[in-house]
C-alpha cells in the first residue's frame, strides 16, 4: 500500500510488532518516542520526542506529511490533543489503540456498542481504563476539529513474543523454572485473547481501509478461554512436562497468587472481535498455532536463565 506510517510509542510489544510489520509490507515507518528502546537495524527510522512536551513536539523533524499517525502510548489526560495541537506535521488519519475495559465490566459478552463507564473505578486498573476512556473522548473531539479521521482500536488480552505483561510468559517461566504451575480448578471465569501480530495486522487494515474513518473496533479472536482450556494449550505446545498444582480461588486471592486472568464469572473478559471481519474482511489466526509460536519464544529466553 506504501503508506507513510508516524507510529507513537513503537519500539516495545505490540508498537514494536506493528511497526516491523509495516515496514516488512513496504511502508515507510518512522517511529517517535522517549528513545528507551532502539529500532537501530530495523530500517525503521526513530526520532526521539517527549510526547508531552510541547517546544519538543514543534522542533522535531518529522516528515512533511503521514498517511496516518498510529498512537501506542497515550495514558494522560491531554497526550492526544498535544499531539494535535503541536506536531509540525499533516496527517490524514489517527488510529489509537484504547481497551475494550472503557466498557461496564459484565459476565456476557461486550462489543463497541457496550455502554462505556459511567463511574470513575477506584483501583489502579480502573484508573487506567477511565484515563483510556477520556483519550477516546478527546480523540474524537479534536480530530474532526482538524479535519482528521480517527480509529480506535479495543484488542483484548494481547499475548505473544515481546509481551512484558505477565500473563503468558508468567506460565512460561514457571513451567521452565519449577515444572509446575498453580491451576485453580474452581475458577468460573472466562476471557479472549488476540495475538500481537493479529492486532498489529488489524491496525494495517485499519490504515489501508478508509471505511474504517471514524470508527470503533474491538480487536478479540473468537476463542473463548478459560483456565482450563488454556493449561490444555500449554500443555499441547510444551516441549516439557509440567505440573498443574490444583488450588482453589479463595487460595490463590488469600495467598495473592499472580494468576492473570479472571477468576469469577463476574470477572470475564469476554470481547466481540467480529465487526472488523464484518465490515473489513479481517480475519484473526488460529489461536493453537499462535500460542505454539509463542511458547518457544518464551521457552527459548527463559531456558538460557535458568
Amino acid at each position: 500500500m506504501n503508506k507513510s506510517i508516524l507510529v507513537i510509542g513503537g519500539t516495545y510489544f505490540a508498537g514494536r510488532v506493528f511497526s516491523l510489520l509495516a515496514e516488512s509490507e513496504g511502508n515507510s515507518v518512522t517511529v517517535m518516542n522517549r528513545g528507551s528502546f532502539s529500532m537501530a537495524g530495523t530500517g525503521i527510522r526513530q526520532v526521539t520526542c517527549d510526547r508531552r512536551d510541547p517546544l519538543a513536539l514543534r522542533s522535531t523533524a518529522l516528515e512533511p506529511h503521514y498517511d496516518a499517525i498510529v498512537d501506542f502510548c497515550a495514558y494522560e489526560p491531554g497526550d492526544i490533543a498535544c499531539v494535535f495541537d503541536n506536531i509540525p506535521c499533516r496527517f490524514d488519519r489517527y488510529v489509537y489503540i484504547s481497551t475494550p475495559d472503557v466498557t461496564r465490566p459484565s459476565p456476557g459478552v461486550r462489543d463497541e456498542n457496550s455502554p462505556v463507564l459511567d463511574i470513575k473505578p477506584s483501583d489502579e486498573v480502573g484508573d487506567y481504563t477511565w484515563k483510556k476512556l477520556g483519550l477516546e473522548s478527546e480523540l474524537k473531539t479534536v480530530a474532526p476539529a482538524k479535519s482528521v479521521g480517527y480509529t480506535i482500536i479495543r484488542p483484548a488480552f494481547i499475548f505473544g513474543p515481546f509481551n512484558y505483561a505477565p500473563r503468558e510468559p508468567w506460565y512460561i517461566e514457571s513451567i521452565v523454572r519449577d515444572g509446575q504451575v498453580p491451576h485453580p480448578v474452581d475458577a468460573t471465569g472466562r476471557f479472549n485473547m488476540v495475538y500481537v501480530k493479529d492486532l498489529a495486522r488489524s491496525v494495517l487494515t485499519c490504515v489501508y481501509d478508509g471505511r474504517s474513518a471514524n470508527d470503533t473496533y474491538v480487536v478479540s479472536a473468537p476463542e473463548v478461554l478459560d483456565y482450563n482450556t488454556f493449561a490444555a494449550y500449554l500443555k499441547a505446545v510444551s516441549p516439557r512436562d509440567f505440573t498443574l498444582i490444583p488450588t482453589t480461588v479463595e487460595r490463590v486471592i488469600s495467598g495473592n497468587i499472580p494468576l492473570p486472568f479472571p477468576l469469577t464469572e463476574e470477572e470475564n473478559e469476554l470481547f466481540d472481535g467480529s465487526k472488523i471481519t464484518r465490515d473489513l474482511g479481517f480475519e484473526y489466526t488460529g489461536f493453537m498455532d499462535n500460542i505454539k509460536k509463542t511458547f518457544e519464544y518464551f521457552y527459548e529466553t527463559y531456558t538460557s536463565q535458568y
